[in-house]
């Protein structure tokens, strides 16, 4: 199948997205499922709080720890997950390996040539800029 659809060795995805495989389970739906868990998860934790928010202390200073130009394009990023997200949606509802496949592809495309590299960036930033961030007086908030 690896070779049908042309598609990452199973150990690389397994490996990539920490996923096992049940024997007795189809084998498209569980590849999906293992990648699609993991991709989501980035999603919540990474992106989501810092493009977008939330009520945790850290987001507000994680939203001032980024550039424009760096949130913009994690939220280009996010927009492609979105789409594999709603695409993952659709194929749990009607399963067809052959679709499973293309999207196991394009997941993999966009995980190896953008993906892990930005976020690897975000994360390697966020780190930094605590590392540095002082707290001012109280007349000032912080500085970066």
């Amino acid at each position: 199948m690896q070779d049908k659809f042309d598609l990452p060795h199973l150990n690389e995805l397994k490996e990539t997205f920490k996923f096992d495989i049940e024997e007795n389970e189809r084998l498209f739906d569980q590849i999906r499922t293992g990648v699609s868990d993991r991709l989501f998860a980035f999603t919540e934790r990474i992106i989501e709080p810092v493009i977008a928010g939330s009520e945790s202390y850290s987001c507000i200073f994680e939203q001032e720890m980024l550039s424009d130009q760096e949130r913009q394009r994690l939220f280009d990023i996010y927009k492609k997950i979105q789409v594999l997200k709603w695409e993952n949606n659709l194929l749990m509802l009607q399963q067809n390996d052959q679709k499973t496949a293309a999207w196991v592809k394009k997941t993999w495309e966009l995980w190896s040539e953008e993906l892990e590299k930005e976020l690897s960036d975000v994360c390697r930033k966020l780190s930094d800029s605590w590392s540095d961030l002082k707290l001012k007086t109280e007349s000032q908030s912080y500085q970066g």
